[in-house]
C-alpha cells in the first residue's frame, strides 16, 4: 500500500469519526449554550482534519467524544438522579425528625437513659456527621447535573454517604476530644465548647478529603509515639 493511498484512508476514516461525532452532538437535548459550545468544539475539530494535523485531530477528537458521551450518560441518568435526591431528602426527613422527638421527648423509651452526657455528645456528634453526609450528597447531586457529568456508577456512594458521614463525625470528634490530633487555628478554644464538636462533626461528614486528612494525622502521630516507643526500649 503506498503512503499516499494510507493517507486518503485515514482521512477517510476520519471523516466518518467526525460524521459519527456531529451525528451523536445532534441528538443531544441540551439547552443553547451547551449546545452551541459543542458545534464550536467540532469546528475546530473539523479545521484541525482541514489543515492534516492528524494528531491534533485525534487528541481533540477524543475530548469531545469524551464529553459528549458524559453529557448523554448524564441525561440518561437523570430519573436515577431524581431518585436519589428523594431518598436524601428522605434521610433529611427522619434525621430532622429524630432530632425534633429527641428534643420533645427526652424521657421515650427507645433513648431513655441515652440523652445524658457524655452519650448524647457523641450522639449529637453522630447527627451532625450524618447531616454533612446529607448535604454534601444533595450538593453533589445537583453540582454533577448541572455540570451535565452525573455519573450512574457512583449511585451506592449516595446510598451511603450519610451513614458514613455520621460514622466519620463520631470518629474524628473523638480524635480532637481524646487530644491525639490538635484543632488548628483553635489553639484557645476548648474541645468542650458547646458548638465546636458539632462544627468538626459536619465538616467530617461532609468532607471525605477532611476525614481522611484526620486519619492521616493520626496514623502519623501513632507511628511516632511506636517509634519513640521502640527507640527508649533499644536504649535501655
Amino acid at each position: 500500500m503506498s503512503p499516499t493511498s494510507d493517507k486518503n484512508e485515514h482521512k477517510e476514516k476520519a471523516h466518518e469519526l467526525l460524521k459519527g461525532l456531529k451525528e451523536k452532538a445532534r441528538h443531544l437535548k441540551e439547552n443553547e449554550f451547551i449546545t452551541s459550545q459543542i458545534s464550536m468544539h467540532i469546528k475546530e475539530i473539523e479545521d484541525l482534519l482541514t489543515s492534516g494535523n492528524q494528531q491534533e485531530f485525534e487528541k481533540k477528537y477524543k475530548e469531545v467524544l469524551q464529553k459528549v458521551e458524559t453529557i448523554e450518560i448524564s441525561q440518561k441518568s437523570i430519573p436515577l438522579a431524581r431518585k436519589l435526591l428523594w431518598i436524601e431528602l428522605g434521610y433529611l426527613f427522619f434525621l430532622l425528625f429524630i432530632g425534633y422527638c429527641s428534643f420533645k421527648l427526652p424521657n421515650f423509651v427507645l433513648w431513655n437513659g441515652f440523652l445524658q452526657d457524655p452519650i448524647l455528645l457523641h450522639l449529637q456528634t453522630v447527627w451532625f456527621g450524618a447531616l454533612g453526609g446529607i448535604t454534601i450528597a444533595i450538593y453533589g447531586i445537583y453540582q454533577h447535573i448541572q455540570a451535565r457529568d452525573f455519573d450512574p456508577k457512583y449511585e451506592l456512594w449516595y446510598y451511603c454517604k450519610p451513614i458514613m458521614g455520621g460514622i466519620f463525625g463520631w470518629f474524628v470528634y473523638m480524635i480532637y476530644f481524646i487530644g491525639l490530633v490538635s484543632v488548628q487555628g483553635f489553639d484557645n478554644v476548648k474541645i468542650h465548647t458547646r458548638e465546636l464538636p458539632y462544627v468538626i462533626a459536619f465538616l467530617a461528614g461532609f468532607s471525605e478529603r477532611f476525614t481522611l486528612k484526620m486519619i492521616d494525622k493520626l496514623m502519623g502521630v501513632l507511628t511516632t509515639w511506636e517509634e519513640k516507643k521502640s527507640e527508649s526500649n533499644s536504649k535501655k
